[in-house]
């Protein structure tokens, strides 16, 4: 069966920190495109900090997906398609764990990030993504209302204990989960990638069978798993290469070229 939906992670799976798409992954995707196939853009990003990535594909790519599932947006304006956030009261407990631990934590409003105090990551962060921002002293007292996401940042050598703990102190319903070293990104357990992609497949009249998902982390894992061919590149985490119909080349040597090449544009010839 041919596969008609690919999704993809952006960070550590299409681009790496420069975010600049290399030549034979842009050629593939946009090969793909106009052949008909669906690419979705499916990040923990939100819809501003893709801006980059959307100018280089350039005009014809029709969706994508931000804060780890939390909105499925139209590619050209962000208009939403599918919009879900955490309660006011689920913020509220993640700012207090985060808080408790010692650790960073921003949360997002549209494109805005939200953060207590500017740390060094916060003004990376902000800067690489070229995202406005503002601090809040007292954010656990901000209107924490349309939050799609929260995310912690702990030092990424301490990052699977920070998660532990994190994940011992959450309320059942959510979940903490990685996406690039350090970062540790809460949402509801039935709102993720996998989701997200599912719903939209199923909007768009496409089989699971017809599917594919990439990504390298534990926030693309439940995507990988509910795709008809679930691919993670070779840089990704172990415990996620285990659950993949497929492990493809790494970020570096441009696994998603490899992919389509190979799975999709012949398929489709």
């Amino acid at each position: 069966m041919s596969i008609r939906l690919v999704a993809l992670d952006i960070d550590d799976t299409l681009v790496d920190h420069s975010s600049i798409i290399p030549q034979r992954s842009l050629d593939a995707l946009r090969k793909a495109q106009a052949k008909g196939v669906e690419i979705v853009l499916a990040t923990g990003r939100g819809y501003l900090g893709t801006e980059t990535i959307r100018r280089q594909l350039g005009e014809g790519f029709h969706y994508i997906i931000c804060f780890g599932g939390a909105l499925v947006a139209d590619y050209a304006t962000g208009s939403p398609r599918i919009h879900r956030f955490l309660t006011e009261e689920d913020v509220a407990s993640c700012i207090r764990i985060a808080n408790d631990l010692d650790l960073h934590v921003q949360i997002y409003q549209g494109d805005e990030v939200i953060f207590q105090h500017m740390t060094d990551f916060a003004k990376e962060y902000c800067a690489y993504q070229k995202l406005p921002w503002r601090t809040d002293e007292k954010l656990l007292e901000h209107d924490l209302s349309r939050v799609p996401k929260v995310l912690i940042y702990a030092p990424p050598e301490q990052e699977e204990a920070c998660k532990r703990l994190v994940a011992e102190r959450l309320p059942k319903h959510l979940h903490a989960l990685g996406s690039k070293p350090g970062f540790i990104e809460i949402g509801d357990i039935g709102v993720t990638k996998g989701s997200a992609v599912k719903a939209l497949a199923e909007q768009l009249g496409i089989d699971r069978a017809e599917t594919s998902a990439i990504g390298d982390n534990t926030l693309d894992q439940d995507m990988i798993e509910w795709a008809g061919v679930g691919c993670c590149v070779k840089n990704g985490k172990v415990s996620v290469q285990a659950v993949a119909d497929m492990i493809i080349p790494a970020q570096s040597e441009e696994g998603v070229a490899w992919f389509l090449e190979r799975y999709v544009l012949q398929d489709q010839a």
